[in-house]
């Protein structure tokens, strides 16, 4: 009976080194920050000084509601507050009388105590006047709504004569932050561990010549369940406001390199009923091994698990065809990952 044949295959040593991974994903450019600015007083809206894409700075006007109901809630929170005012001096001067009364024995210690009580009941009915006036003024300022910051007029939802609320509140514009955007990118699940804030990241935007340098600010800590995707965040400064918010933008991650890792060729990791594997040698036949891989780079994987350093697995299109005990004889003439 002829022996069962033997398959030739390439080998390559398991090493240590450094690699480092780039990361393509697609993503947009977004406002740092997006305000939806309504009335915060009741009325008729009297003014709406910006209009859509009108740059405004902090504490522009942007709207401002019909004042005059105000200004007569605040003249007449005023005149309220006098009165309560000189009530309460009244009532503090025929309490002094009374106490000098007192002392003489013309009125009783019941009637001071009675004076005494109208006396805290006036303060009372003063403080209460006092804060009636700070909330008409504050009312009245509200009727003028200014730019929280400095951003572009995204849309102008309402015009002059609209009656302006506040439940539901009637939204009047959108003010975005577009001096600076924030780029968003969705990144697979399997890069979870490779990337950082800090990294390194290049944006391209269809239309503009150069792509964009910029560096990983935030990195999402939850995994969306339907795309298992999770988000990663940079700033992209916009000075001339040459970028728009909303555009989409194909964002590139530099990931830091990782040193002194076990690599493989990508070519030997093969799967097999959902686990990922490299073939091994022993005794003349291909054995599977169980790995679990890190960073990847175009031509090399990281090994966190399955393998150490100085093993030699199978590489090539064999790597790929051969079954897990099949005779083999190891060509000894590759070199290691890189």
């Amino acid at each position: 009976m002829p022996a069962p044949a033997v398959l030739e295959v390439r080998t390559v040593a398991v090493e240590r080194g450094t690699i480092a991974q780039r990361i393509t994903a697609p993503g947009s450019l977004d406002a740092l920050r997006e305000s939806h600015i309504g009335a915060e007083v009741r009325g008729r809206l009297w003014k709406v000084y910006v209009d859509d894409g009108d740059r405004v700075g902090e504490g522009d006007p942007l709207f401002q509601i019909d004042p005059e109901p105000y200004v007569l809630a605040f003249r007449q929170a005023k005149a309220g507050r006098d009165l309560a005012r000189a009530e309460r001096r009244q009532m503090q001067s025929d309490f002094a009388r009374a106490q000098a009364l007192l002392r003489k024995d013309v009125i009783s210690r019941q009637e001071v105590d009675r004076l005494g009580t109208r006396v805290d009941v006036a303060k009372a009915h003063e403080r209460q006047a006092e804060e009636a006036v700070d909330l008409a003024k504050l009312n009245l300022s509200r009727t003028l709504a200014q730019a929280p910051y400095s951003g572009t007029i995204a849309k102008r939802l309402a015009d002059e004569g609209t009656t302006a609320l506040v439940q539901p509140q009637t939204v009047v514009v959108v003010l975005q932050e577009t001096q600076e955007l924030e780029g968003r990118a969705t990144i697979p699940e399997a890069h979870l561990q490779a990337v950082h804030v800090g990294d390194r990241a290049v944006i391209r935007v269809e239309g503009l010549a150069e792509p964009i340098e910029t560096l990983i600010t935030s990195v999402g800590d939850t995994v969306d369940a339907a795309t298992r995707t999770y988000e990663v965040k940079m700033r992209v400064p916009n000075p001339d406001y040459r970028l728009k918010a909303g555009v989409f933008a194909e964002v590139e991650i530099l990931a830091r390199p990782r040193d002194d890792v076990l690599l493989v060729p990508r070519e030997a990791i093969r799967s097999e009923d959902g686990e990922t594997q490299v073939l091994t040698v022993q005794d003349g036949r291909a054995v599977a091994v169980a790995v679990r891989l890190g960073v990847m780079s175009p031509k090399a994987a990281e090994v966190s698990a399955g393998l150490e350093a100085g093993q030699r697995v199978i590489v090539g299109q064999e790597a790929k065809i051969i079954a897990p005990g099949m005779r083999v004889r190891e060509r000894e003439d590759g070199e290691g990952a890189s």
